[in-house]
């Protein structure tokens, strides 16, 4: 099976901690599974540009493939991807969601003055990186994230789309990113022809209802794993020896994993952490925050709130390495993840295989990650949340029955079952 296999967002991740999100993580894995199956003739491409980043990225993580299956352009250079960066830009920006006559006339008439000038500047590879000889139905081109560029999706290559959840368009309050666009456009330019990958039945159904005419058969369920760095680390000694570089001690914190935003709901686990300094339960257990600062001013409302439990209590841990994260992940005491929305939910699968208990929303795909084996409460019922997060802190039984149906819950998930789900994929729209 003859494969591209486009990975600009990992290409964007070299200059960008922002770009490694829950959706760089799902790219990164599916890329180094992929890369093991014999079946798989397996070509990369990154059509957004970032050459020289797109090769950096492949040293770094030690990714050998043989240079005729890099799909990139040869001649490249920091300068041209940076002004080719700059014409994506100016693409997007023109590119209007809800103006029937700006979308079909103004952007291909600034297509038609700028694609002249890159001529001229060399970067003829650029706008057309793969090859009219792979551009024909013995090749699936996917896509684990991005809209096609315009010259894949008038070419006879067969294309696949991973469409990871709708979030952006049935919910524009929770983002400020171009993240809608990314979506709106895929939703667009979708046609019969296009085959569908989502990571959950949830999502699926919620991709059926929300594009009209949508052809069923090409929408495709491929549940996501979990890294192999994620495990129970069974000696005591190395864990309490890392976890105390960050001021943590081991089994003395609640852990949650989440970009700080509005759709991630912190504020519902903090208030009910909160209520447990206040009850005095255990005057040392912190609450843990790995991830990013996002956006939304209701974070900042309750900081000033609280200032002494933010100061003394609640830790943010910022981006760290995956060999960190799953060192932090075995020295909690339980997991904590109330978001709204999931297209899937990592994070909570990641603390499953690391063993611990997790609290999650009883809400989109996060029951279907977690099965039985989670405690499921309503994300925004934050008196439910602080007694099911009561109980965890202070039954020591309920914690050691809840750990082992979390590992065996995530033993049904890896990327090896992940990408043979892909393959079968592939051979049906081959066929």
């Amino acid at each position: 099976m003859k494969i591209i296999f486009d990975i600009s967002i990992l290409a964007w991740s070299v200059r960008s901690n922002k770009a490694k999100t829950g959706i760089f993580r799902v790219i990164e894995n599916l890329l180094n599974e992929s890369i093991h199956q014999k079946d798989f003739e397996l070509y990369l491409s990154s059509v957004q540009g970032n050459i020289c980043s797109f090769y950096e990225y492949l040293e770094n993580h030690n990714i050998r493939i043989q240079s005729d299956r890099l799909l990139v352009p040869r001649k490249y250079s920091k300068s041209k991807d940076k002004v080719f960066l700059l014409y994506l830009w100016v693409l997007n920006l023109v590119d209007f969601k809800r103006k029937v006559l700006y979308k079909f006339f103004i952007p291909k008439i600034i297509q038609s003055i700028l694609d002249p000038l890159l001529m001229i500047l060399g970067m003829r590879e650029y706008l057309y990186p793969i090859r009219s000889e792979f551009l024909n139905e013995e090749f699936i081109f996917h896509s684990p994230y991005l809209p096609f560029p315009a010259f894949i999706k008038n070419s006879k290559i067969r294309k696949v789309i991973f469409i990871h959840d709708l979030i952006p368009i049935l919910y524009p309050e929770f983002f400020v990113s171009n993240r809608d666009n990314v979506v709106w456009k895929i939703i667009r330019d979708l046609d019969s022809e296009t085959n569908i990958i989502t990571n959950s039945e949830f999502s699926k159904l919620d991709i059926i209802k929300s594009i009209p005419n949508i052809n069923k058969d090409r929408i495709n369920v491929v549940l996501l794993g979990c890294d192999k760095v994620f495990h129970e680390v069974e000696s005591d000694f190395e864990l309490d020896k890392e976890i105390l570089k960050y001021g943590l001690k081991n089994k003395k914190y609640i852990l949650t994993v989440s970009t700080l935003e509005p759709r991630k709901n912190l504020k519902s686990s903090i208030r009910a952490f909160v209520r447990l300094v206040e009850e005095g339960l255990d005057p040392e257990i912190k609450f843990v925050i790995l991830g990013g600062r996002g956006w939304g001013v209701e974070f900042g409302t309750l900081e000033s709130e609280y200032p002494d439990v933010f100061k003394n209590r609640i830790i943010f841990l910022g981006f760290i390495s995956d060999e960190e994260m799953a060192l932090i992940y075995s020295g909690a005491l339980f997991f904590v993840y109330l978001s709204l929305y999931e297209g899937f939910g990592l994070p909570p699968l990641e603390a499953m295989k690391s063993g611990l208990p997790v609290i999650v929303s009883n809400t989109s795909s996060l029951p279907e990650v977690v099965g039985e084996a989670g405690v499921l409460v309503d994300p925004r019922d934050e008196d439910e949340i602080f007694l099911r997060m009561k109980d965890l802190v202070t039954s020591r039984g309920l914690r050691r029955k809840l750990s082992l149906k979390s590992r065996k819950q995530a033993s049904l998930f890896s990327w090896e079952k992940s990408v043979l789900q892909l393959k079968k994929i592939y051979q049906n729209i081959l066929k």
